[in-house]
């Protein structure tokens, strides 16, 4: 073919692929932007929601054998009686020990049964704490007291799942009995 032949081949002739790509090409983006814009418009929504919505605090029951533990204060005090706390004091001579018996007051509605479930671990906590004093700070004044903050501190950690708020299961430790020897 010549050039001017060339020049005279209408535009009707123009191979297949080009004729499939130059119709309905733009209207697939909008289809897209129009099923996309109202389900990010309903996310967007649900996140604003539940991001505002305040919490619901339930608080967690505690239960012993299927039967909710009464942790409400019942107004009256409430005692338990931990005996025969004896141990060997820690230092270089180890034939000096303490020996305790206390009594551990609360308000709470079953603090008799709660400390009773957890007597084992509250023991267990009373007699590592006494072993960690040596004879030299049982001389020292305030030994006692000494003693009874430490107790406590420690009771208030095993028996943290069991606390109203801030407030400490056991409120008071009285010594029936202080040895040391």
């Amino acid at each position: 073919m010549c050039a001017a032949q060339l020049d005279e081949i209408p535009e009707g002739d123009e191979p297949k692929e080009k004729k499939k790509d130059s119709g309905g090409g733009n209207l697939v983006p909008a289809l897209i932007a129009i099923l996309l814009a109202p389900t990010l418009a309903v996310g967007a929504m649900y996140v604003v929601i539940n991001l505002n919505k305040p919490q619901e605090t339930v608080k967690a029951q505690i239960t012993e054998g299927g039967q909710p533990l009464n942790m409400e204060p019942s107004g009256e005090e409430k005692f338990y009686e931990l005996t025969q706390l004896i141990t060997n004091l820690g230092g270089p001579i180890k034939s000096r020990y303490i020996n305790l018996d206390l009594k551990l007051e609360g308000l709470a509605g079953d603090f008799e049964k709660i400390l009773e479930m957890n007597e084992h671990r509250i023991r267990d906590k009373a007699l590592s704490i006494m072993g960690g004093y040596s004879y030299e700070d049982a001389q020292l004044d305030g030994f006692q007291e000494r003693v009874r903050v430490d107790l406590k501190k420690g009771f208030s950690s095993v028996l943290r799942k069991y606390r109203d708020g801030e407030s400490d299961l056991i409120r008071q430790i009285y010594f029936m009995q202080f040895v040391v020897q």
